[in-house]
């Protein structure tokens, strides 16, 4: 083998280890994390993160509807306002000073998960170092995340919620739940390869794709071979511990592999197998379907649809999006329901910032606070929690006059009400989630008591 050809298996096992998650067993290793009991049916819970990539233009998707709301919005947004006619209304309980929202026509099914009791929206979240106003921003007093409005910086915040740790919180709520799992290895899984939210201090994503798991591969004879094979009989401890960590990588897959439903349990993916997001979180079915078998009670899975960054011709793709947002949760939903565990997992969407008021010509431009969806058995849905904008170009809940919407709730909180559901101590989420202390509302109660 050449140096040129040696060098590009390197780099290229060395990404598939960070992806898979080798660094997973090299710290459990060195850290002597312990075999985990098997989990019972009745205690298993997932979360599953919906990074809707580029940021989602949230007035498109969840749109002002009562007709004061409605016409200013119509007035500002022009050609991509969505005709109310064609809208679909929510109903909700809760009280929001007259102020009502509905959803994009291709979010069918959605509403009908809304109105079944199963999706709640969670209104204009986003990263908030402490609460926020209009009059905090105009006098130069208020306390913002870094570089608002990029795409790195601001995926990478809604992936931590900590601007000084390197860890997800995702990844930082494995390393406390990776003990009851009998193969730790599976407590955090990406189906978008390397994720900064499941990085743990301990843990990291395991990678699979829409084919299911992958089975790490070394050319027969290479130096990487020889190098990640034999470990009882190295004496070198860094050898040692790199090819134990390989052979964990190696065994722990095989146990997945062999635990995974069939491809065809869940029969025919909607889009044909082009809508990527319905085909990601058909493996992540197939994944939670094995939970039982791999002795896993608590895991925490990442996905992704990109094609968010709709800085023109949104009118051609953001309604092929919704398509394909819509046909993947009422699909995922089927799949939870015919394993009869809708109410143990529970998804919920993130996207690195929603749009400007104001649009960009036949696009919207970067914004900051965004709309959420949360869905699951779990979930008392139907139902808006959080505060609703007032849709006004210069109006309190902007940053600037037609700018970015300004979070009301703290993505800190919605991810604390997750946490919590999924038994993460008061004090440790005060831990993971630093900047919550400084909001009133630590549960924003879209999640049903234990």
């Amino acid at each position: 083998m050449t140096h040129a050809a040696s060098r590009r298996e390197f780099l290229r096992q060395a990404s598939a280890f960070a992806a898979a998650g080798i660094a997973s067993p090299f710290a459990m290793r060195f850290a002597g994390i312990a075999a985990a009991s098997a989990q019972t049916a009745s205690d298993y819970k997932a979360l599953v993160y919906v990074a809707l990539g580029g940021g989602n233009d949230h007035l498109s998707s969840i749109v002002p509807y009562d007709m004061p709301s409605y016409t200013n919005y119509a007035n500002v947004r022009k050609d991509l306002a969505l005709a109310r006619a064609k809208l679909l209304p929510l109903t909700a309980a809760s009280q929001q000073k007259g102020l009502q929202i509905a959803l994009s026509p291709r979010l069918t099914g959605i509403r009908k998960l809304y109105n079944a009791g199963r999706i709640a929206v969670v209104a204009n979240v986003g990263p908030l170092l402490e609460p926020t106003t209009r009059a905090d921003i105009d006098a130069g007093r208020a306390k913002l995340p870094r570089l608002l409005g990029s795409h790195f910086d601001q995926s990478n915040m809604w992936a931590s919620l900590n601007e000084a740790s390197e860890y997800g919180w995702g990844g930082r709520m494995a390393d406390i739940m990776a003990s009851t799992n009998a193969h730790p290895i599976a407590t955090t899984i990406s189906s978008a390869g390397y994720t900064r939210f499941g990085m743990g201090a301990n843990t990291y994503a395991f990678a699979v794709s829409n084919d299911g798991v992958p089975q790490p591969y070394f050319e027969p004879g290479s130096p990487f071979e020889r190098a990640v094979t034999g470990s009882g009989t190295r004496t070198n401890l860094l050898e040692k511990a790199y090819a134990q960590a390989h052979e964990t990588l190696r065994d722990e897959s095989a146990i997945l592999n062999g635990a995974i439903l069939p491809d065809a349990t869940f029969g025919q993916t909607p889009g044909g197998g082009e809508n990527e997001l319905a085909n990601s979180l058909r493996t992540i079915g197939r994944l939670i379907g094995a939970s039982s078998a791999i002795g896993a009670r608590r895991q925490v899975f990442y996905v992704e649809l990109g094609g968010f960054d709709t800085h023109s011709e949104q009118n051609i793709w953001h309604p092929q999006l919704m398509t394909k947002l819509n046909s993947a949760l009422v699909f995922f939903d089927s799949m939870l329901g015919k394993l009869g565990m809708r109410d143990k997992v529970t998804l919920f969407t993130t996207s690195e910032f929603g749009r400007n008021f104001v649009p960009n010509e036949d696009g919207t431009d970067h914004g900051w606070g965004s709309h959420h969806l949360v869905m699951g058995g779990a979930v008392n849905g139907g139902n808006i929690y959080g505060k609703l904008p007032a849709i006004n170009v210069n109006g309190p809940d902007t940053t600037y006059e037609g700018g970015p919407m300004l979070p009301s709730t703290s993505a800190s909180q919605y991810a604390a009400t997750l946490g919590r559901w999924m038994g993460i101590s008061e004090s440790d989420l005060a831990d993971i989630l630093p900047d919550l202390a400084r909001f009133d509302a630590k549960d924003l109660g879209f999640m049903k008591k234990a």
